[in-house]
């Protein structure tokens, strides 16, 4: 079984030290507190657990002699569990301090090298590409693009037409939620106004992991009763899709 080499192990102790450093000063802040704005800044030990579950992902191959990439591997993970959740620019620029905090153990790296753009890992551009979802970053953004319309096509033809315009910010969302959503018992709240695209871009991304989408259908003559018989349904049918 291959194993990592040195320069990457010896990363191991200094990414443990890294994420801890950014936790703490995040769960210690007082700009980080829950408010009746920003209710969803819960911070915890989960947050952690997270990061080390998507950085055991890593195939000690594909970073043989790249110690740079492990690195950029665990601010990606940083940024998805904790700078996706932020919604003021003034604390995405103080997360950002606290990164900067975290990385000064790895002297051997620049700065614009571990952010560099984009900064984006998936599993499924590996699975697309006819390989195993290996989860790898993306070379650029015209990569994910390719990948990405032609899902989209295939969806069209074999579910249903969806008008999508697949623009940056939208195949960063679709990564975001892909990576949520393979992880076992991943789920996510997309929050956004309406029309913005939060239910064709979940859509995708369970078509492209082969995934069902379930929905309730809530009317006027929506009762408890259709409820608990809509979320029995759902229960039978991932029992059934799990065995």
């Amino acid at each position: 079984m291959e194993t990592f080499d040195k320069p990457n192990l010896d990363l191991c102790p200094k990414l443990i030290n890294a994420t801890m450093t950014v936790f703490l000063a995040i769960a210690t802040s007082p700009q980080f507190a829950p408010t009746a704005i920003k209710f969803h800044y819960q911070f915890n030990l989960r947050d952690m657990a997270r990061i080390v579950q998507n950085l055991l992902l890593a195939m000690p191959q594909h970073y043989k002699g790249n110690p740079l990439g492990l690195v950029r591997m665990w601010a990606h993970e940083c940024h998805r569990v904790w700078h996706d959740r932020l919604i003021f620019d003034a604390d995405r620029d103080a997360y950002m301090n606290f990164m900067r905090a975290g990385i000064k153990d790895f002297s051997d790296f620049k700065e614009e090298a571990i952010f560099e753009e984009p900064l984006l890992y998936t599993s499924f551009v590996a699975m697309c590409g006819g390989h195993e979802p290996t989860y790898l970053p993306i070379s650029d953004m015209a990569q994910l693009k390719g990948v990405l319309e032609a899902k989209l096509e295939e969806y069209n033809e074999v579910v249903a037409k969806m008008d999508l315009v697949l623009f940056d910010q939208a195949m960063e969302h679709i990564s975001r939620i892909c990576r949520i959503i393979i992880q076992p018992v991943g789920s996510a709240l997309l929050v956004g106004v309406g029309g913005s695209g939060k239910q064709s871009l979940g859509k995708l991304s369970a078509f492209i992991l082969g995934y069902d989408v379930a929905r309730i259908m809530v009317t006027s003559n929506y009762k408890l009763v259709d409820l608990k018989t809509d979320i029995q349904g759902m229960f039978t049918k991932a029992t059934v899709a799990g065995a």
